[in-house]
């Protein structure tokens, strides 16, 4: 691990594995896998982490605040603005660590992006494929070894923090926000992705949102007439009508693959808000 200027960036943690790192006073990229334990960083750059890896547990504290639990799927975005305090205890994953100057992101972002005043849920997002395409372009050239170029982190350095600002940036401090439509759209389409997903959690639509939880519940039931945990259970339950339609998957695999638990909890469900057990709607449509 090379020596980082204490006085750009103080960071201590468990042990990495497999680290990698491009070192320039303005920016700098790291690539490792971190064990298991506590993080402690405070710097005079922001720092952008990427955990390629899924986190089975997590909890922060940002600044004086209170620590958090919260979860972390994979390739979600944290964002630790300059001269914070970041404290985790985490499990092991892989990451993607990108310092940045502060210069940078102000020259992009104007006096809208002030992340040094947002709330924590403001400051944590999945993020989207042109930022991870970003981000892992850069993980890629620095895991090169001997292939570093100047130029070529610069200009993805800068790619990056336009993708930061865009993801991050149209955020206000305070929670009470409306939710835009372009938002409502997002999380909508991340759900349709993610029918599968089992653990699809209010936490982490909020992400998507820019929002906290309880915020983003209320504004998505005004927007969407449901709740986003019966939204969700009734986009589960169309899209196994349509695999049911189609009569190629068995009970347990459209199970499964609309993010039920069971076999047993996928039929409950289904007769529940169908009025009819899987079979008997499938024999239904074949008729």
């Amino acid at each position: 691990m090379p020596d980082i200027d204490p006085q750009i960036f103080s960071i201590s943690r468990p042990s990495l594995g497999g680290y990698k790192a491009f070192v320039q006073r303005d920016m700098i990229v790291e690539t490792y896998r971190s064990a298991a334990g506590q993080m402690v960083s405070k710097g005079s750059l922001h720092r952008i982490s990427i955990n390629r890896t899924a986190h089975g547990k997590y909890a922060y504290r940002l600044g004086s605040g209170a620590f958090r639990r919260v979860e972390r799927p994979p390739f979600t975005l944290g964002f630790q603005p300059a001269a914070t305090v970041l404290e985790v205890e985490g499990d092991a994953a892989d990451y993607i660590s990108i310092f940045q100057s502060p210069a940078l992101y102000s020259s992009l972002g104007g006096t809208r992006f002030e992340p040094e005043h947002w709330d924590s849920d403001a400051l944590s997002a999945t993020t989207d494929p042109t930022t991870l395409q970003v981000a892992l372009s850069l993980a890629f050239a620095v895991e090169k070894t001997g292939r570093d170029d100047l130029l070529l982190m610069q200009h993805l350095g800068m790619a990056l923090a336009c993708c930061v600002v865009k993801l991050l940036g149209a955020r206000p401090e305070a929670g009470d926000r409306p939710l835009t439509s372009e938002n409502f759209r997002r999380v909508i389409d991340y759900i349709e992705n993610l029918l599968g997903k089992s653990d699809l959690s209010v936490e982490e639509l909020a992400g998507v949102a820019h929002m906290s939880p309880f915020h983003f519940s209320r504004e998505f039931k005004r927007a969407a007439g449901l709740a986003p945990h019966r939204f969700v259970l009734e986009r589960r339950i169309e899209r196994a009508r349509l695999y049911l339609a189609d009569g190629k998957e068995t009970l347990a695999s459209i199970a499964y693959a609309t993010g039920f638990s069971s076999q047993a909890h996928f039929s409950s469900v289904f007769r529940r808000l169908v009025g009819a057990t899987p079979k008997e709607y499938q024999r239904s449509v074949r008729l």
